[in-house]
């Protein structure tokens, strides 16, 4: 069943064109991260369906109401929408405690006493916070502010949540343990939600699918091993993972691949883009598919070993191939001096 659903969205701010067109569909159960750089309308996006910014054309549906279509001048206001929305700050009420942060908008609903009281201490102990109901904000951690921000959220019972940065203001080591714990929570409720984040790591590790925005469109949506592991521009390769980014001429084309050279080397890529023998390309290979070869392959080079840097779980590599650098990983301790590195023709993306 569709949750929700964005439909030819544009939004205009002065004489800025914010969202141009943005559509897509969003199913029960289902987390969809939106991705972009600063200025490519995720937020914004977010904003609008929640009701925080009016579009200018378009159409937005949750489940089976429609709250904004420009044709037919609908509008449903914020609180008749049956969302959540957590924000990247929190916004928690300084001088409320936990159980009244919580209970407000229910009070502003006017439901009854005894109902606020059993849905709050509800969704407190569903998200480990039954005993703190009587605390302020600054008497909790950063991963506890952001479970209240969620609670006030979920108490509504909505049908989508939406996330505006939600982990930001935690420590790296609990935002891991939060990405995962939020997952959970979000498919145990059965929920639809929609994350913007501008962590490719957070948005692959929580998300179902992934919206990637550049300028105010969508560059491509996919699963998360799809736009990982299959992008469709060079945009996309590039803003998904740590890449090594090769530029050279296009010397022959073989079907779906190609041999490129620069100088002093030559390697064959897989076609990403529509090329010809004598256009320039960019190639992009992942740092991860770099391997240290023992014996020649068709993709083989012999290049200087300039650093091995220490990481924790892996020692990252840096070559130089004619002015180029290209990083890699492995399990040890390589001194600077000539390795051959095997670059996989299949990983090789040609733009």
């Amino acid at each position: 069943m569709t949750e929700l659903t964005v439909q030819d969205l544009h939004v205009t701010l002065g004489k800025n064109h914010i969202l141009k067109g943005v559509s897509m569909e969003i199913k029960r159960g289902e987390i969809v991260a939106l991705l972009g750089p600063s200025g490519s309308g995720k937020t914004t996006l977010l904003r609008s369906i929640a009701g925080l910014e009016l579009p200018t054309q378009g159409m937005i549906r949750i489940s089976d109401q429609v709250v904004y279509d420009s044709a037919d001048k609908i509008e449903v206001p914020v609180e008749r929408r049956s969302l959540g929305f957590v924000f990247q700050s929190y916004a928690l009420w300084p001088h409320r405690t936990v159980f009244e942060n919580v209970a407000y908008g229910l009070k502003l609903r006017k439901v009854p006493k005894e109902e606020i009281r059993e849905r709050v201490q509800e969704v407190l102990k569903n998200l480990g916070l039954g005993d703190l109901g009587d605390r302020f904000p600054h008497q909790l951690s950063g991963g506890q502010q952001q479970r209240v921000a969620l609670a006030r959220s979920l108490v509504y019972k909505p049908q989508v949540i939406l996330l505006d940065e939600p982990l930001s203001n935690l420590d790296a080591k609990l935002r891991e343990e939060a990405r995962i714990w939020l997952r959970q929570l979000i498919i145990d409720l059965n929920l639809s939600a929609v994350c913007v984040t501008h962590d490719q790591a957070e948005a692959m590790a929580m998300a179902d699918k992934i919206v990637l925005l550049k300028d105010g469109m969508i560059e491509q949506a996919g699963t998360p091993q799809q736009m990982y592991g299959a992008p469709d521009s060079l945009f996309v390769a590039e803003f998904m993972g740590a890449n090594n980014t090769i530029n050279g001429l296009v010397t022959d084309v073989d079907g779906d691949s190609a041999s490129v050279k620069g100088e002093g080397w030559s390697l064959r890529g897989r076609l990403r883009a529509p090329l010809k023998a004598g256009d320039r390309t960019t190639a992009i290979v992942r740092l991860e598919k770099i391997k240290l070869a023992q014996t020649p392959k068709e993709n083989s080079l012999r290049l200087p070993l300039t650093a091995s840097l220490y990481l924790g779980n892996a020692w990252e590599y840096v070559f130089d191939l004619s002015g180029t650098t290209i990083r890699g990983y492995g399990n040890d301790f390589m001194p600077p001096g000539e390795q051959l590195v095997d670059i996989p023709a299949e990983h090789l993306w040609l733009f």
